[in-house]
């Protein structure tokens, strides 16, 4: 028996998401075994069990049992330590080629894989949430009013985590020859999916599911467990550049079953409509992108993905073994282990509209602004959970998710603060499949325009432009390098410029009048090292003498990386941070004064502040700072901000969904204490 893992206590843990009188009654029902939970409530034979609320709940749609594992924790093992509670649906059964092995002559046997991963699953979250891998699942069938049955697995030892398995046979193609995948149920190519009972599974039996009867499913467990928090796989994977690799679906650079999935997921919680956030969460693409993870958050991966993998030889007594043995590699396997990227994690912003810093945020679908003590709805469409800021106006996207690919949309849309007015922008490439290269929206406006941009479908620039009193242009595709994510736009001294990472390190283009040029920015590492590569999504912030501050986490690592200058001349500063996994937010104020947030390994705020001269101090060695680390747990990156005497505010979602903030005066230290916005005035 493993040791029981670490449980920092960041976030006011429990006291912030429940409390009182109220918050003992539910630690007190948490103590209940899984048994006693089941028929608590609900009418049939085998209904739900009851979710004892110890905390806000997080719910994972994934479609394999290791995809959460891989590509959305360490964020689970951080909301499990700040006392939410889980629960993670599996729509498929997983069964592949029904090998547990690479020994291809091994006859196969589907219903025992499939046992076998969600035995490895199980094992994994009792690791992460007791440190101890072999805590005691109860588990049962349900059946749902949607006329499916899933089995729920609730851990004895924390009753607040769930597992659901609704076991869809989606290689079954293999057996019959017909094309069989999730993502053909998704569009009505397929009428419906067989259910497969793995070995040993509660479930009573087979069953079809089409595609009604999913959706119907997914809208039902999200209004019994009313999460504050949904996590999805990539509705909007990357498209392939280059060769191949491994499973990636045509086209793609993820697995079918992953965008079918997120497919699913999305249209189910726009459908609900009230999570607080909706994230979606890079599959496959993580390979081809440098690794983003520091060493407590790669160890923390890691060793659950081990215990999936039965790295430990544990006799757990399931003769269809104890987890899934082609999951291979050290520590965090030998594929997507290193990193973990969110699609969408700017869905907090300031803007200094309507006379005040006001912080505004996309909560679920809606675009809302806080004014006075209440987040107002901002009209327009449905959106998705990323936002640019330029001036009075916003930028974000509007989907629209097909079962038909020429339909899809994902049409840029602008809403000027000061008016009121929304305005569709549409998408330089129209509607359908290469619609949803974009990715997410930035801006800036320098006095003269505003230039709203995006990444282009075939993976460079668009822009479209807006002068001083005039009317918005066409969009426009910019010539210069493939970019790797959402780039970022400022306005600067000499008008706007666009940075985005690359590949091959970082890409700048510049606006001087009506023209564009671009260019590669040869940064440097710090110690000299030329070819600087970020780790993802970067930021910008202009300085008073009118060079540019660039944060970015530094490849291989979680540490944040600024790099301070203009033109050919750059000096780079590293600043140690163990772990994270949010791109860094930057801000510089007129008096010079540099502020940096992001998240640490336990998913706390982390922010530091510096003087613009210690940027230019040419070490090699890094910079000696003291990051601050607040007292909530992070669902999304921070908003950062100077008011007008030069104070910092900031701004974050924390994990029960809601927006808190932390300000400081000037020349004063960032804060540990984050409160919720609405306690806080403008």
């Amino acid at each position: 028996m493993s040791s029981p893992a670490p449980r920092p206590s960041v976030l006011r843990r429990r006291s912030l998401l429940f409390g009182g009188i109220a918050g003992l009654a539910v630690a007190a029902a948490a103590g209940e075994t899984g048994w006693s939970l089941w028929g608590s409530s609900l009418n049939g034979a085998h209904p739900l069990p009851e979710h004892p609320r110890t905390g806000p709940v997080h719910m994972q749609i994934v479609a394999h049992p290791d995809d959460c594992l891989y590509f959305i924790n360490p964020r689970i093992a951080r909301v499990l330590a700040a006392g939410a509670g889980i629960c993670t649906v599996v729509l498929t059964a997983g069964e592949a080629d029904g090998r547990n092995t690479r020994d291809i002559a091994r006859a196969p046997d589907y219903a025992g894989y499939a046992a076998a991963r969600n035995t490895g699953l199980r094992r994994a979250y009792a690791h992460l949430a007791t440190g101890d891998s072999e805590s005691e699942w109860d588990r049962e069938a349900a059946d749902l009013d949607s006329g499916q049955q899933v089995e729920i697995c609730v851990l004895r030892d924390r009753p607040e985590v769930h597992l659901i398995f609704c076991s869809l046979w989606t290689n079954l193609g293999r057996l019959t020859g017909d094309f069989t995948r999730l993502l053909s149920l998704w569009e009505g190519g397929l009428g419906d999916s067989l259910v497969l009972p793995p070995e040993g599974s509660p479930l009573t039996g087979e069953s079809t599911v089409d595609r009604e009867t999913i959706q119907a499913t997914l809208l039902e467990l999200l209004e019994h467990y009313r999460p504050a928090v949904v996590n999805t796989l990539d509705p909007d994977p990357d498209p392939v550049v280059g060769e191949k690799l491994g499973a990636e679906q045509t086209g793609y650079s993820d697995h079918i079953d992953h965008t079918a999935a997120a497919l699913f997921a999305w249209e189910a919680v726009r459908e609900w409509g009230q999570a607080a956030v909706v994230e979606s969460w890079r599959g496959y693409y993580n390979r081809r992108w440098p690794g983003n993870l520091g060493s407590a958050d790669r160890d923390t991966k890691g060793r659950a993905l081990n215990v999936y993998a039965w790295a430990d030889g544990f006799d757990c007594g399931d003769p269809a073994g104890c987890g899934d043995r082609l999951v291979i590699g050290p520590n965090v396997g030998d594929t997507y282990g290193i990193a973990t990227h969110p699609r969408y994690s700017v869905a907090v912003a300031a803007t200094t509209a309507e006379s005040a810093l006001r912080p505004l945020t996309v909560q679920g679908s809606r675009l809302r602004v806080k004014r006075g003590q209440s987040w107002d709805d901002a009209g327009g469409p449905e959106l998705l959970p990323s936002i640019g800021v330029a001036g009075s106006r916003v930028f974000a996207v509007s989907p629209e998710y097909t079962p038909a690919r020429e339909d899809h949309t994902r049409d840029v849309h602008c809403l000027d603060l000061d008016s009121g007015e929304w305005t569709n922008l549409g998408n330089p490439a129209g509607s359908g499949d290469l619609a949803r290269h974009i990715g997410p929206p930035t801006a800036a406006d320098d006095g003269a325009a505003t230039v709203v941009a995006v990444r282009s479908p075939d993976r460079g620039v668009h822009v479209r432009t807006k002068p001083d009193g005039g009317e918005w242009g066409d969009w426009t595709h910019l010539d210069g390098r493939m970019v790797h994510d959402s780039p970022a736009a400022i306005a600067t001294a000499d008008g706007i410029a666009i940075l985005a990472a690359t590949p091959e390190g970082l890409a700048i283009w510049e606006r001087h009048g009506d023209d564009w040029t671009t260019r590669d920015l040869d940064l440097p590492h710090v110690g000299g090292e030329a070819g600087y590569v970020p780790a993802g999504a970067v930021a910008a912030a202009a300085a008073p003498d009118g060079r540019i501050v660039i944060a970015s986490r530094s490849a291989g690592s979680a540490d944040v990386v600024l790099h301070y200058g203009l033109g050919a001349e750059w000096t780079p500063t590293l600043l140690r941070l163990d772990g994270g996994i949010l791109p860094p937010a930057v801000a510089v104020s007129a008096g010079g004064t540099v502020a940096v947030a992001a998240d640490d390994a336990t998913g706390a705020p982390a922010v530091v502040t510096l003087a613009l001269g210690e940027l230019e101090h040419g070490l090699a060695e890094p910079l000696d700072v003291h990051w601050s680390h607040g007292d909530v747990v992070l669902t999304r990156r921070p908003a950062i901000a100077f008011d007008g005497e030069g104070g910092l505010r900031l701004w974050a979602t924390a994990v029960d969904g809601e927006v808190y903030t932390a300000s400081s005066a000037p020349g004063v230290p960032p804060g540990t204490t984050w409160a919720p916005a609405l306690r806080q005035g403008d």
